[in-house]
This record gives C-alpha cells, structure tokens and sequence, in this order.
C-alpha cells in the first residue's frame, strides 16, 4: 500500500525555480532543434552547471544532496517543457548514475559521476541488443580480461592501469540512448557464466569512447520521437579498458541494473506527468481561444469533459509518482510503486496526449502546435525501462508479497 506524504514549501519553491529555467532556457529553443533535428549538446550541459541533473546524489561527488521528490519534480518540469531534456536527466541518475553512487570506487564517484553532475559528461547505457530488450538477461556482449601488456591505443593516462589489466570489449548494442553523443559509457556485458541466467553479469565504465580504438557507432535509429532524439546503434570490437573501470562487483551487475531500473521508471513516470501536463495546458488554452459557432470550443460538453478528464488523470498520476518517490526518500525498496508509477503515468501520457490532438483538430496534426510532439513523446516512455506489459508482470509478481 502506498503511505499518504506530504511535499514541503521548499518543494513547490524548487518546482518553481525548475519551471521558471525552463521556460527562459529551454522553451525558445525547442522549436529549432526538433525543425532541425540536433540534439541539443549545449542546452543539456547547461543543465548540469545548473543544478539539474544531479539532484539525488551527495554534493560530495557534485549533486544536489536533494531528495527524489524533487528529482520526480524536475523530471515533470523538463518533460513539461521538452522530454527530450528530462530523459537526459533520468538516464543520470537512474541506469548510470544510481550503480556509479551506490556501489563505484571513490574516483569513479568522484571523477565520472562528478562529471555528470555538472554537465562535463553527457553518460549513455549501453543494454539493449537485437536479442535482448525486455529479457536483460540474454545478453551477448562479452568482456573478457586481459593480462597483457596494455596497449598503446589504450585510454587517457588517467585511468589507473596495474601491470596491464584490461577488460576487452566485444558485441553490438542498440537503442543505447545518447550513445552518438556520449562522453561516458556504462556497457553491460558478460564477464562469466553460473547457475542463473543473469549471473556473470557486469558493469563497465568506459569514458570517451569516441575516442578509443574498437569503438564505433554503426547509426543513429530512425525513431518517432524525431531527429533530435540520439538513440544509436553501437559496436564494440575489441575495446580495451582497464580492469579498475568495472564498477561494484563482478558478476553483479543484474543486480545493480534492477535497483537502478527502481530509479529509472520513477523518472519515466515523472517524464509521462509532465508530457500530460503540457499537453492538458495546450489543450486548456487551445479550446479557451478557438471559436465555432460563436462560442469558444471549450463551452461545448463534448471538449469540455475532455479537459476534465485530461486534469483529473493528470493529478492522480502526479501523486503516484510522488508517493513512490517519498517512499524512496524513506529508504524503501520502491520496485512494485515505481512500476506501478511508471504504467499509470504513462499510459496517461499517451490517452492524454491522443485527446490533446483531438482537440486541437487539424492543428493538432501539424507541427505547427506541441500537442503532436506530445504524443510522439508519449509513445516512447510506455516502451523504454520496462514496457508497460512488463511492468504489468513486475506488479504482478509482487501482488502476493505485501
């Protein structure tokens, strides 16, 4: 059951702190990077020198030292504005960020997640490949250690290499998020086998892959969320790191990425409420302003219980979100909340911003107007951390336990 909470006035301060940067600092650019279809490098780094992507992690490796009610509320403001700069900072702090803070040395903590925190490095999560989406664990990338003199292609003389230990990276990955653009890479692969199917599964950190020998990206996929959206497909032939650059254990990686996806689909569910939430705003002014028959549209029952419906549903996916995110700041384990969340939210995402569409009429089939961008967006965040049918079973599964 999830416990009532409360959000406090430095809460509704830092929501609107994060509103106001966004409409100074992001809203006058969206228009031009989704007509050209660039990512928008600069307005992420941005991002970082100013506070915003490391919000749930200690100032001592450069976050914010906030909570992860005020994470979900940045997420919902950015995806209010522009998913494309939420999911930016979700991958941070979820996939990337959750396994360098909780179980990475002190230099990986300090030197790559600092480095997100404060925008330097824009992190990518090398999982996904053509056999393995939803099953994580059938993954094939291998990295195999390596005793030999390490090589001269090998990185930057700040990675700690003894006696030439690397791991060398082999396989082929896709739909790793930011992977074109990337300055640290967090690959999954597998460093040995056991009894389970997801045993030998590790994490390894591999900063400036663009610069490294055995890297390549084969293509930026086609996706519906647009050109500016960076969803590459990788491969990895050889790719020499070394041994210091695994994070936490070996062979515990699959443990790592499920309390890392706990954090992910809070995000995700966050990114669902604020696309609600833009697109029930456009809709509210829309119908305000548009005339038929002499009177605005929204006068009429047909639109007006359309908005109606568009507010209440809104409202109840934001207070699931934060009350899986306030159960997170009392130190729970939040799997079954956040995959509840994470569905709820965005399949009100997606029914929202279809009415939102609907309203705006032929305008809402253009680019002209967000609303389209909207469902575009929407579309996605019921698919990535989970689908929303395995979210369904991860529920599921956790129906019996309470």
């Amino acid at each position: 059951m999830i416990e009532r909470f409360d959000l406090a006035e430095r809460h509704e301060r830092h929501r609107a702190a994060v509103r106001d940067y966004c409409e100074a600092e992001i809203e006058p650019h969206v228009e031009r990077h989704e007509r050209e279809g660039t990512f928008p490098e600069e307005i992420v780094r941005e991002m970082g020198a100013a506070g915003l992507i490391g919000i749930p992690f200690p100032t001592d490796v450069g976050g914010e030292g906030e909570d992860y009610r005020s994470f979900a509320i940045t997420v919902e403001e950015l995806a209010r504005t522009w998913k494309l700069t939420a999911g930016a900072v979700n991958i941070a702090c979820g996939l990337v960020g959750y396994p360098l803070e909780g179980f990475g040395t002190d230099r990986q903590r300090e030197e790559w997640l600092g480095n997100i925190c404060a925008g330097e490095w824009i992190p990518a999560f090398a999982l996904t490949e053509p056999e393995a989406g939803s099953d994580a664990a059938a993954l094939q990338t291998t990295a195999e250690r390596d005793t030999a003199e390490q090589s001269p292609a090998s990185p930057e003389p700040t990675e700690a290499v003894q006696d030439g230990d690397e791991w060398i990276i082999d396989g082929h990955k896709v739909w790793t998020t930011h992977g074109a653009v990337a300055d640290f890479l967090l690959v999954v692969a597998r460093t040995g086998e056991g009894d389970r199917r997801h045993d030998g599964i590790s994490l390894i950190g591999v900063p400036n892959p663009h610069e490294r020998d055995g890297f390549e990206v084969e293509r930026n996929i086609p996706c519906m969320e647009g050109e500016a959206a960076v969803e590459s497909e990788l491969r990895f032939d050889g790719l020499r790191v070394p041994a210091a650059n695994l994070v936490g254990e070996e062979g515990r990686g699959f443990r790592y990425i499920m309390e890392g996806l706990d954090i992910g689909r809070l995000g995700t569910a966050a990114q669902g409420v604020g696309i609600a939430q833009g697109a029930f705003e456009a809709s509210r002014e829309f119908a305000d302003e548009r005339e038929q028959f002499g009177k605005p549209i929204r006068e009429f029952q047909g639109i007006g219980f359309k908005l109606a419906d568009m507010a209440s549903e809104t409202e109840a996916a934001r207070l699931l979100t934060l009350a899986a995110a306030d159960g997170r700041d009392r130190g729970e384990r939040i799997t079954k909340e956040a995959a509840i969340a994470k569905t709820f939210a965005t399949d009100v995402a997606m029914e929202v911003a279809t009415e939102a569409v609907q309203i705006h009429g032929s305008r809402g089939y253009s680019t002209d107007y967000p609303v389209e961008r909207y469902m575009r967006e929407a579309k996605g965040t019921q698919i990535y951390d989970g689908t929303n049918e395995v979210n369904r079973l991860v529920v599921l599964d956790r129906l019996y336990d309470d």
